[in-house]
């Protein structure tokens, strides 16, 4: 059963609990918590989170079928070194439906790594996920990660006034959505290379 894809810079493989130490440690960073509306988190809680889908992840290969939320982490593909997470959680009550989510270590910005990573998710989710749609969303204020959003094809679909609060400031909830029907085979079969 197949668990890492590859690009030509980067790798992506299902968590393992090994990973969850440079999670932690990124998740850890104010700088990498700006936009979101948890952290900066102590490695106790970013464990309690990532570790059910490192255990869905182990059951799922023990028995040959894919999980039902697909979990990521971003790696160098020839270095190996940690770069950041993405992540399609299975959407209650919408089978075929998943939100997106990524985070990119800060030494890793600005280097199209975060649009590298959405657009591995929508080509996972229309390719292997057999996914119908996709759901993101970012903070108003997060400019990089919007970018990244419609570079993947993400369509705006509504702004949530006042939706979180954290740091001690409301933010403004951006919503975004992806039919995989729209997603152009010409696109697909470029992706398809790519992440073989």
């Amino acid at each position: 059963m197949q668990t890492t894809w590859r690009s030509p810079g980067l790798s992506f493989s299902y968590v393992t609990l090994e990973d969850l130490i440079p999670i932690s440690d990124m998740l850890a960073k104010e700088s990498v918590c700006r936009w979101l509306f948890f952290g900066p988190n102590t490695p106790e809680t970013t464990h309690a989170y990532f570790l059910p889908f490192v255990d869905e992840n182990n059951l799922a290969i023990s028995e040959q079928r894919m999980p039902r939320h697909f979990v990521f982490t971003i790696r160098n593909r020839k270095r190996g070194v940690f770069i950041g997470q993405c992540a399609l959680i299975a959407e209650e009550f919408s089978p075929g439906a998943y939100l997106v989510g990524y985070q990119i270590d800060d030494p890793f910005w600005n280097r199209g790594i975060g649009s590298e990573a959405a657009t591995f998710l929508v080509w996972f989710a229309s390719r292997i996920a057999g996914a119908y749609r996709l759901n993101a969303d970012t903070a108003a204020g997060n400019k990089g990660s919007v970018r990244v959003l419609e570079k993947g094809g993400f369509v705006p679909e509504g702004r949530q006034r006042k939706y979180w609060h954290a740091r001690g400031g409301y933010h403004d909830r951006l919503l975004f959505g992806l039919l995989t029907e729209e997603v152009e085979d010409d696109v697909l079969a470029t992706l398809d290379r790519l992440f073989s």
